[in-house]
């Protein structure tokens, strides 16, 4: 078994360059041979160019060392070389989880706690060898794939604001130490949640009409951990074909479901979540079409993109094999 193993040396600030040479000594053990593909720049474009390669074919398995967006990243690219090669059996995706959220390892069965140790990276690593095949669906909107989330609206403007400060904090060491991860996303939140507009948008879904009105965000999960933290759709299913829509009108609605979907509240908060989905604005389907009185910001497995004031989403059905854990 030879394994293509794909690093974004930036994912965590850092931390998954730091934990390659822990990674590549597990690998050894498990005696499966790799190559490291390293790149945080157009990470799309260098795993189709390594494909495409005379020996690219040689890779029983694909893993991605990184966050959701390296991930997103990857899946995009494996997406597109089987457009471009559809003779080419794709080889199953394998996460090693080392970004800041890990929805999608998450989702799938990893344990993710916040300090990574070689016992988690050993689970990881041994799902390449000895994980169960697991057909993952994605959804699509204007040729990109999703396998974790989309969103329009506040949670899309704060990932911007978030990328932003980062991008300022991290200048200035000292600051860039603590100025990272949740408290750095909170910290974007608490600026803008007040001052975000709320347009009007028509949502229709699988050809029947959903919604109209105010929104001041649209969650659309394939998977179900949404932001590291959240469970807004605990019964969604990442193999069903269709994908799960929470809307969200005001401030209060916005924070108080996400207060109550946190994974860890006591089972009771949990349930109260759950109750408050079903009366809310909560819907499966395969189809959405989203048409907002003024271009909003989207955003797709943690990846920013382009304002938009129309958008048409589906799904592509088991569209790509994921190698899961399959020990405790």
């Amino acid at each position: 078994m030879k394994v293509l193993c794909v690093l974004n040396p930036l994912a965590a600030s850092g931390e998954a360059m730091q934990r390659w040479p822990s990674v590549q000594q597990l690998l050894q053990t498990l005696h499966l041979d790799h190559e490291m593909l390293a790149t945080h720049r157009a990470i799309e474009d260098c795993v189709v160019t390594r494909l495409t390669a005379a020996d690219g074919g040689d890779f029983s398995v694909i893993a991605g060392m990184g966050g959701d967006g390296t991930h997103s990243a990857v899946i995009n690219a494996l997406m597109r070389f089987q457009e471009l090669h559809p003779e080419r059996t794709l080889p199953p995706y394998a996460f090693i989880p080392l970004g800041t959220g890990n929805d999608l390892a998450k989702s799938l069965g990893f344990h993710i706690p916040e300090s990574v140790t070689t016992r988690d990276l050993w689970r990881a690593v041994s799902a390449i060898a000895h994980g169960a095949d697991y057909r993952l669906d994605l959804g699509v909107f204007g040729g990109r794939y999703f396998a974790d989330a989309l969103t329009l609206g506040l949670d899309s403007q704060v990932l911007r604001e978030r990328n932003a400060q980062k991008r300022r904090w991290d200048r200035i060491p000292v600051l860039r130490r603590f100025l990272r991860g949740r408290l750095l996303y909170t910290l974007s939140l608490s600026r803008l949640i007040f001052i975000q507009n709320r347009p009007q948008v028509k949502i229709v879904v699988d050809g029947n009409q959903w919604y109209e009105g105010p929104l001041l965000n649209l969650v659309i999960n394939n998977t179900r951990i949404y932001g590291g933290v959240f469970d807004l759709c605990p019964e969604a299913y990442a193999d069903d074909g269709l994908l799960d829509a929470v809307l969200f009108t005001g401030q209060t609605d916005y924070l108080t479901r996400y207060l109550l979907a946190m994974r860890f509240n006591p089972k009771l908060a949990r349930k109260r979540s759950e109750d408050l989905l079903r009366v809310a604005s909560h819907i499966q389907g395969a189809k959405f079409e989203i048409q907002v009185s003024q271009p909003l910001a989207v955003q797709a497995d943690g990846e920013e993109c382009p304002d938009a004031g129309h958008l048409e989403i589906g799904v592509r059905h088991r569209a790509i094999a994921i190698k899961t854990p399959v020990e405790p």
